[in-house]
């Protein structure tokens, strides 16, 4: 989604912040709800330059510790480059700004078997990197934001559903179960595939101290699903990766269809709020009736591997 629209002589002046070659070439990026993203080329690297929309310079701070935290623990993802000054994050018309380098790779939506199994792997290596201090304690759309629909005045059946879900998951939560460093949002487009078939997890703008099955059950409703449905062989496939390294106890396998639910209730409850209040967009206002069918197929069935 592009929100803030520059011009070239705009777009160079904000590069000359940073010690990088002249820019060549430039063009949008089509995608993200938070951001605005320009992709510059200077005719030997390429480089990301995201506007934060909707970031306060203290959550940009938060996310840009966070790149290089995982970075000093060689996780392979995104990259931040400093500007002149040194600094982290620099600033267009009082919005944070931060420099990336390119990730080089695609986005794809069907993944095979041997993809997931990595991704899974991958999901492991980071639950196994230390939580900083800073990270929230809680999900950015999980269940202690539901209720801003529920108790709001707001006549639609997708409100009844979400407070029924909302108990569902309250009362088949173990808030026991293990916590680590979170993705929270491993859907295919924050999955960048290279050349060699290696995925690489980025955009951890939802990322955050909470149960770690939470980023197993959204990564099946993200990558394993097709039209609503949950491909369960390749879930399997996701679980047999992440267990290559975490070996998950049977407490939490039997809590994977209660995340799978959460997950698919979360997404759809972002997908209500945000194409059908805070910025009403007809082309989306059903887009969450996709999670909706997730998370009721899921609640009348068995989940296989369990």
């Amino acid at each position: 989604m592009l929100y803030t629209r520059l011009d070239n002589k705009t777009l160079q002046a904000i590069v000359q912040q940073y010690a990088i070659l002249p820019i060549t070439d430039w063009s949008i990026l089509e995608g993200g709800s938070e951001n605005t993203n320009y992709l510059l080329e200077t005719g030997k690297q390429k480089f990301i330059l995201t506007i934060c929309e909707r970031k306060t310079f203290e959550e940009t701070t938060i996310l840009v510790k966070l790149l290089k935290h995982l970075e000093a623990y060689q996780f392979t993802s995104t990259t931040i480059l400093s500007n002149k000054k040194g600094q982290n994050i620099s600033f267009f018309k009082d919005k944070p700004i931060i420099l990336k380098r390119y990730l080089s790779g695609k986005i794809r939506q069907d993944l095979s078997h041997q993809i997931i199994e990595e991704i899974g792997t991958t999901i492991s290596q980071l639950h196994l990197i230390p939580s900083p201090d800073y990270l929230p304690k809680v999900y950015s759309y999980g269940q202690q934001v539901f209720s801003e629909l529920e108790t709001a005045n707001i006549r639609h059946s997708f409100i009844g559903w979400l407070s029924e879900m909302h108990s569902y998951i309250k009362d088949n939560l173990d808030a026991t179960l293990p916590k680590a460093l979170i993705h929270g949002d491993i859907f295919f487009s924050n999955v960048i595939i290279d050349r060699q078939n290696k995925p690489s997890i980025i955009d951890f703008e939802e990322a955050c101290h909470y149960y770690r099955m939470y980023d197993i059950g959204m990564a099946i409703v993200g990558l394993c699903n097709r039209d609503g449905d949950i491909d369960f062989t390749k879930a399997r496939q996701l679980i047999i990766g992440y267990e290559k390294r975490i070996a998950i106890p049977n407490k939490e396998k039997e809590a994977i269809k209660t995340f799978i639910i959460y997950a698919a209730t979360a997404t759809a409850f972002w997908r209500f709020r945000q194409f059908n209040i805070i910025a009403p967009t007809p082309s989306h206002k059903d887009a969450y009736l996709e999670m909706k069918k997730i998370a009721d197929d899921v609640r009348k069935s068995a989940v296989p591997f369990i």
